[in-house]
């Protein structure tokens, strides 16, 4: 009776047996779902990053770089024939050549990019079409709006791109419950406005299909490097990180620094003493970029318009400031 009910000891041996194989396949059934899950996401991963990091890379060094590659391996490819009667050992040297010269064409390719990109334009016989000048601005070039005269006076010419992007954030800005924010924002619709009535000026609003989680600088760098355009700003760091990507920048602020008038001592100057001075006598007047001047003994001048001789001039951190006394003919 026990025994119909266990069976004999022997298929009892061989149940247990089964039952254990039948564990450790599900245990490595499992094991190999979880790598090949954790191998998939990172394999994710890595490809994202990739795709973000060549997104900023110039097109003429993925060019290049991908010409160097190509010569590469085709260099090594050849080599490697030499070695065919080498049988399976002749594929693993193969292998290593074309690595080889692959990387080393990679890495001449986009080191020498401006020469091979130059040696092309100076040899190629094909008809090129007229380039497109653009000049690209930012939100801060639209809120700051000197480019109205600039381009009013034809100092910027060509096609001016304006990001939809760029219109979105002024206009998050115009609506903005600050009322700084909300002024800055207005202010810059109402320049980008002004400049689309030029008739001297084509205005060119380009719509993007960029993410909106993507930061807005490196929108502009990938829209200047898409369409080769010159990006106007007043932001150094926003200047510094296109320059790197090899995109020209002009800067407002740059420009107004080198358009100052150069004063030396004996040059005259019309202005207004506007206030005192710390020291007795003295009387403080601006030039029309806000240079301070200081001018001796004119205290009693205050309010009035009046002509001062430039004695010295000191350069410090926060700028120039002049030294001048009341100019009177004798």
């Amino acid at each position: 009776m026990w025994q119909q009910l266990i069976g004999s000891p022997k298929g009892w041996i061989q149940a247990q047996e089964g039952m254990n194989e039948l564990w450790i396949s599900l245990a490595f059934v499992i094991v190999v779902l979880t790598v090949a899950v954790l191998s998939v996401r990172k394999l994710v991963y890595y490809v994202e990053y990739t795709k973000n990091h060549l997104l900023t890379v110039p097109i003429s060094l993925v060019m290049t770089g991908t010409i160097g590659l190509t010569i590469g391996l085709l260099v090594g490819l050849l080599s490697s024939f030499i070695m065919i009667w080498l049988g399976s050992i002749g594929e693993i040297i193969r292998a290593i050549l074309m690595s080889i010269f692959g990387y080393v064409g990679l890495r001449i390719g986009l080191a020498k990019s401006q020469d091979i990109l130059s040696f092309w334009k100076s040899e190629s016989v094909a008809v090129s079409l007229p380039s497109t000048d653009y000049k690209m601005i930012d939100s801060n070039i639209a809120i700051d709006g000197r480019i109205i005269e600039l381009c009013q006076d034809r100092f910027i010419e060509g096609p001016l791109l304006v990001p939809d992007f760029i219109l979105h954030e002024l206009q998050l800005l115009a609506d903005s419950s600050d009322t700084l924010r909300r002024h800055r924002g207005k202010r810059g619709l109402e320049v980008i406005t002004h400049l689309q009535q030029l008739e001297s000026l084509e205005v060119v609003i380009e719509n993007t299909k960029y993410e909106e989680t993507e930061h807005t600088d490196n929108k502009l760098i990938r829209l200047a490097l898409d369409k080769s355009a010159t990006l106007i700003t007043n932001d150094s760091n926003l200047q510094q990180l296109a320059q790197l990507q090899h995109i020209h920048v002009l800067n407002l602020h740059t420009l107004a620094s080198i358009m100052k008038p150069i004063l030396r001592a004996g040059q005259i100057v019309q202005t207004t003493i506007m206030k005192s001075g710390k020291e007795a006598g003295q009387g403080i007047a601006y030039l029309e970029d806000g240079t301070m001047i200081v001018v001796e003994d004119s205290q009693s001048y205050i309010g009035r318009e009046c002509e001062v001789i430039v004695t010295s001039v000191l350069q410090t951190a926060n700028g120039k400031m002049i030294f001048a006394k009341l100019y009177r003919t004798e």
